[in-house]
């Protein structure tokens, strides 16, 4: 193996450990459920951006595995990957380019684009998995699928702004980890 795959593993156990510890601080909880956390997401997108999306989505889902073995809610397999492995998987889709510039707004609409691939995997359980027109009835939707999206948006788009702000603010002074230096 030579030192820049050796680098790369290093970097992507790095950064699935500082995601897991970030996804243990949260800021608050939602009506409706669902937490946001102090930007749990950016050492995976820090990753993707710096590695490359299809390194970035493998690293996502190690993190997805880990946020499992950790006490994830799996009601079945199906439900578990879709949840979580494919969720997180997603995140990689920050380290997409839409422009040749370097800047502190190159990655904003890949990050977007992650979060809402993210929810869509979310989305798409609570509509096989977690049907239950009961509880959106209780918090005031008549539609499962209006609640469901409501549900799993309402803190992806907050959890969403907090890490772009986040990047915002330190991209130019931390451009070098941003960047991958040969």
């Amino acid at each position: 193996m030579n030192n820049k795959n050796t680098r790369m593993i290093v970097e992507a156990g790095i950064c699935i450990a500082l995601s897991t510890i970030l996804s243990f601080i949260k800021l608050f909880e939602l009506p409706l459920g669902g937490s946001v956390t102090l930007a749990a997401r950016l050492p995976l997108v820090i990753f993707a951006i710096r590695w490359g999306f299809k390194k970035g989505i493998v690293a996502g889902a190690i993190f997805g595995l880990v946020q499992i073995a950790l006490g994830g809610y799996v009601i079945h397999p199906v439900q578990g990957f879709l949840d979580y492995v494919v969720s997180y998987g997603f995140m990689g889709l920050s380290g997409i380019r839409f422009s040749k510039n370097f800047s502190k707004t190159t990655f904003i609409p890949s990050v977007i684009l992650a979060y809402l691939f993210s929810g869509a995997a979310n989305v798409l359980s609570g509509m096989i998995y977690f049907y239950d027109m009961t509880t959106a009835v209780k918090y005031g939707f008549h539609s499962f699928l209006v609640y469901n999206l409501a549900y799993n948006y309402s803190f992806l788009v907050l959890d969403c702004a907090i890490l772009l702000l986040i990047l915002v603010l330190t991209f130019d002074r931390l451009k070098n980890l941003y960047s991958l230096q040969a």
